[in-house]
């Protein structure tokens, strides 16, 4: 039932309005990075499409666990907080992200067609995409789980990455009470889902880049960026697989409650 709810609301309506939703805030997010020097014409384009990804993906896949929420609510009047099983929310996540898919299937595409991409590149950055977008919906269900409401469970992702991607601002205040931030670095690097671009094109330094280069302290360290490429969807995918899974858990103790 659950899947059969999800894939109506897949419409080719609907899929027509998120792609361009999602094609509307890649060229709002594009020149801003282009502008801001961070990288080849490329390069941001990819980390365009890594924060229309981590923005959109969470919001899609809370949207549809609260959708079926309230269709069983509805149908049973037995509980206001209905369970999910691992298997059906799986299928919900994978289902909500249809439209994110196709998305990033066709502007990777077009990146690869419209630029100098190498096609090993634009592999990479299509499985990048593929992982952070399973990534995100799995922390957009468990958001919108304990908020009980899908924009609210977005926002709490997008804080999320936020704070991830600002890690490396952070640092600035943690050095006034550490005397050697080398250890912190590592961390602050692999979790940055953004740190993948220059992972992938290895001449990318993003840190050495006019705009960065002094808002942060990591230049003023060793370091490295994460190897191999796809180490930093792995850690990602580790954070939305907890997310589920912990999902998961809960809703098996509320049904051994009821």
């Amino acid at each position: 039932m659950d899947l059969t709810l999800s894939l109506r609301n897949v419409s080719l309506k609907s899929l027509a309005t998120w792609l361009v939703i999602a094609s509307a805030l890649l060229w709002i997010l594009y020149p801003l990075l282009l502008g801001a020097k961070l990288g080849l014409p490329v390069e941001c384009f990819f980390m365009g499409q890594i924060c229309v990804v981590l923005c959109l993906s969470p919001y899609l896949a809370g949207r549809a666990v609260q959708n079926v929420s309230g269709n069983i609510s509805t149908d049973t009047r037995l509980t206001r907080i209905p369970v999910f099983s691992g298997k059906r929310l799986l299928k919900l996540l994978l289902i909500s992200q249809l439209p994110i898919v196709l998305w990033v299937s066709l502007s990777t595409g077009a990146a690869l067609f419209l630029t100098p991409t190498p096609s090993v590149k634009a592999f990479q950055m299509l499985t990048t995409l593929a992982m952070y977008t399973l990534s995100a919906g799995a922390v957009g269900i468990a958001a919108t789980r304990i908020c009980k409401d899908a924009l609210f469970g977005a926002e709490c992702a997008t804080l999320l990455w936020c704070l991830l991607i600002g890690g490396v601002f952070l640092l600035n205040p943690i050095k006034r009470y550490v005397d050697d931030l080398q250890p912190f670095i590592p961390p602050a690097l692999h979790l940055n889902p953004l740190i993948v671009a220059c992972s992938i094109f290895e001449d990318l330094d993003i840190f050495r880049r006019p705009a960065l280069y002094e808002r942060t302290p990591v230049p003023s360290y060793i370091f490295v960026y994460p190897k191999p490429w796809y180490l930093v969807g792995l850690w990602q995918l580790l954070l939305g697989g907890s997310c589920l899974w912990g999902t998961w858990q809960i809703d098996k103790f509320r049904k051994s409650s009821v």
